[in-house]
């Protein structure tokens, strides 16, 4: 009584995609499953990428000469280079994903550069080196955004 119901509301076009999906459910949910665990590892390895990034700048800012924790943000930034190719050469999955991206992006330096923000993970690195743990450091989508909108910005 239900499913007949359910047919009448669901007209035509929507029988004959309820009938597809009952014929391929399988194979269709192990899709849907497939893509989610995709985004999921895309965003987990950038927030790994990010927390090793974290690290590696709070090394550098220890080790360096001419500043330290108490530094100025913007002197930190021009003082050191950010090591962005040495996360891609150690990270094992092949994707990375903004965490409310849909759809993954193929993990590169360059794709690193767009997505995190310098400031962001100098005052992150900087935070670390003050005593925070940086096992709960990770990326900001809102950052990510403003970056991604600020680069659409500039190709116009």
């Amino acid at each position: 009584m239900v499913r007949g119901f359910i047919e009448v509301i669901l007209g035509e076009v929507g029988r004959n995609i309820l009938f597809f999906y009952e014929e391929h459910a399988l194979i269709l949910n192990l899709l849907v499953l497939s893509y989610g665990c995709t985004i999921l590892m895309s965003w987990l390895t950038l927030t790994r990428i990010y927390r090793y990034l974290v690290v590696e700048i709070a090394k550098l800012i220890h080790t360096s000469k001419t500043i330290n924790k108490d530094s100025n943000i913007k002197k930190i930034i021009s003082a050191i280079d950010i090591p962005w190719d040495k996360p891609v050469s150690i990270s094992k999955f092949p994707f990375i994903s903004p965490q409310m991206g849909l759809y993954p992006m193929k993990k590169s330096s360059i794709n690193i550069q767009n997505l995190l923000d310098e400031e962001e993970l100098v005052k992150d690195a900087v935070a670390v080196l003050k005593g925070k743990n940086p096992l709960k450091i990770a990326p900001s989508y809102r950052k990510m955004q403003e970056k991604k909108d600020s680069l659409r910005k500039k190709k116009k």
